[in-house]
């Protein structure tokens, strides 16, 4: 037999091993990670999502992320932080709603507490005293203002209550509940995709607002710029963001290759110590 049919023939075999490997190791990645989504517990969980993730199964990684968001994440919950000049503290992370096969009970939670707050159905009180304990700045005498949403019927439904709130309970605080209006409907801005994510402005600031400390809230903090945007209306009448709370913060998703190479990088570290335990 030639050389060169012989090499054929190894480069032909060669290939449907590979073929073989990654078809098998992706079967074994859907499996683990069914396994994932469907168990109780929260060890058996972990352990079928790190072998998912070790087969290279992608939902899997976004599993094992969500589930490590102290680790992934730079920012957490009532931990403030500095944001273009302005401190910045969130109740829990925000969790987008195609991902919600792959939280935990508490995440999925914590999201309907915060799609509640949305329509105006959570009152968002705990929200509020938790994370104005957690800003490291002195809150008293600032004015409360709320960002404003897609229509007026949404802004009032979201906010009458920390508006009541505020006004029977914290005397130290204002509220500028009336300070905005509200005209035109507009967009969603949590519902436009991609580029298409620019706040139109469908309000005015009609309050007296000049030389007040201002607190922002709003529901979800993701990019900032709804904020930023915000903050150079109210400098424009006068007045001085200090601080602003958010309900949620947008999980940060690091690239998959990350995930991957954490969780390889435990296995064999672990496997090495639990080796040399034996020997």
């Amino acid at each position: 037999m030639e050389p060169r049919l012989v090499f054929l023939i190894l480069v032909c075999i060669a290939v449907v091993l590979i073929y073989l490997i990654g078809y098998w190791r992706k079967k074994a990645g859907n499996a683990a990670f069914a396994a994932a989504l469907l168990t109780d517990k929260a060890e058996e969980r972990d352990r079928y999502c790190r072998l998912a993730v070790m087969a290279g199964n992608r939902d899997a990684c976004r599993m094992f992320c969500f589930a490590r968001s102290d680790f992934f994440e730079d920012r957490h919950p009532l931990k403030p932080f500095r944001f273009q000049g302005i401190s910045v503290a969130f109740y829990g992370h925000y969790y987008p709603s195609r991902y919600k096969k792959l939280l935990s009970e508490e995440q999925r939670e914590f999201c309907r507490s915060l799609y509640a707050f949305k329509e105006g159905e959570n009152h968002g009180i705990p929200f509020f005293k938790a994370c104005m304990a957690a800003l490291p700045l002195d809150t008293a005498s600032c004015h409360i203002m709320f960002m404003p949403c897609s229509n007026w019927i949404k802004y009032g439904q979201r906010f009458k209550r920390l508006h009541w709130y505020i006004t029977t309970h914290r005397p130290e605080l204002t509220s500028g509940l009336y300070d905005v209006d509200v005209a035109d409907a507009r967009e969603s801005l949590h519902e436009s995709k991609g580029s298409e994510r620019i706040l139109e402005r469908n309000y005015s600031i009609t309050g007296s607002i000049r030389g007040k400390r201002i607190i922002i809230i709003d529901d979800v903090f993701t990019s900032g710029q709804s904020l930023l945007d915000f903050k150079g209306e109210i400098e424009q009448c006068g007045g001085e963001v200090v601080a602003a709370i958010f309900y949620g913060k947008t999980v940060t998703m690091p690239p998959l290759f990350l995930i991957k190479a954490h969780v390889w990088g435990e296995h064999i570290v672990h496997t090495i110590k639990r080796r040399s335990h034996v020997l």
